[in-house]
């Protein structure tokens, strides 16, 4: 599917802006944190996934939002920009607010580099080495399967009816039957949480490097960006997912850094403030699984001693 701003209308309203988003979607919390920082006025849509509970998101209504079955999808004057990194140039291109954009052009060239960096683009189990969002993707697997736990069967089942993407419906399929068993050595999943931490973690040392050498409160300078904007939802991600002492064990810069966004206001509304009951559910019980004999464990085990 063709990125950034279509030249078609999907849905006829009086709204400058829309967000159809999920409370979840890594991508979604980017877009609703750069919405944040903007101060900009939108009408928010909720879309649910099979992780929050159901297949809306390939539900006949927001097909015709969508055809691709995913979010965020950002819509000016009915008009949807497609892919999350587009959107949140997009919305600073055009909009009066232009704060979150650094005044020089190293700096954008700078920022360019992490937004770009930070993204979840295409087959998340490809360019690991290039995308940091691909590669802390299946680190998410562990979560996903915490969370079908509260997810029916038939709500799966509806996936393999609607859901264009049929391979994403079948792994869902398999984390539900399988449970935590899913991540021990007679599945694939155990070797690719183990090179997704290690991609994850080069990506993180390029960045620790990057701060101590510019010594500032964010990653272009003392202006806030949209490269932190990026980065604020991969930093967080891993760290809901359990992942969060052992990437940052050594990387003092990254500490500080993400204690400064967990304290910015924008980050309160967009993110800690936006969840949902199973996403609460499931992060406590995976937590709980970090701590008792289990394949996951035995994972974590192994790549603490590695590093």
């Amino acid at each position: 599917m063709t990125t950034g701003l279509q030249n078609y209308v999907v849905e006829e309203t009086s709204d400058d802006w829309v967000l159809y988003h999920n409370n979840f979607s890594i991508c979604s919390r980017k877009v609703r944190l750069c919405l944040e920082e903007i101060g900009l006025d939108y009408r928010s849509e909720h879309i649910d996934l099979i992780e929050t509970g159901k297949y809306e998101v390939a539900s006949k209504r927001f097909l015709k939002i969508n055809p691709g079955a995913t979010v965020p999808v950002l819509l000016h004057k009915g008009r949807p920009i497609y892919e999350s990194h587009e959107q949140i140039y997009y919305l600073v291109e055009h909009t009066d607010n232009k704060n979150i954009l650094p005044s020089s052009e190293n700096d954008k060239e700078n920022m360019d580099y992490w937004v770009e960096k930070s993204s979840l683009i295409g087959n998340p189990l490809k360019n690991q080495d290039k995308y940091a969002g691909n590669s802390v993707a299946p680190l998410t697997f562990p979560l996903f399967v915490a969370m079908m736990r509260y997810v029916p069967f038939k709500e799966i089942f509806i996936g393999l009816r609607t859901h264009p993407m049929k391979e994403r419906v079948i792994g869902f399929f398999a984390f539900k039957t399988f449970g935590m068993k899913i991540f021990s050595s007679l599945f694939p999943f155990s070797k690719l949480l183990k090179s997704s931490f290690f991609n994850l973690n080069q990506h993180l040392y390029d960045l620790e490097k990057h701060l101590e050498g510019k010594k500032s409160l964010w990653i272009v300078g003392e202006e806030f960006t949209l490269a932190d904007i990026s980065w604020a939802v991969i930093l967080h991600r891993f760290h809901e997912c359990g992942w969060g002492n052992l990437l940052l064990a050594d990387k003092p810069f990254i500490k500080k850094y993400y204690f400064n966004l967990l304290n910015r206001e924008s980050f309160k509304v967009a993110i800690d403030n936006a969840s949902h009951p199973i996403l609460t559910k499931g992060i406590d019980d995976l937590h709980k699984t970090f701590s008792t004999q289990s394949s996951l464990k035995e994972i974590y085990t192994q790549l603490e001693k590695s590093k």
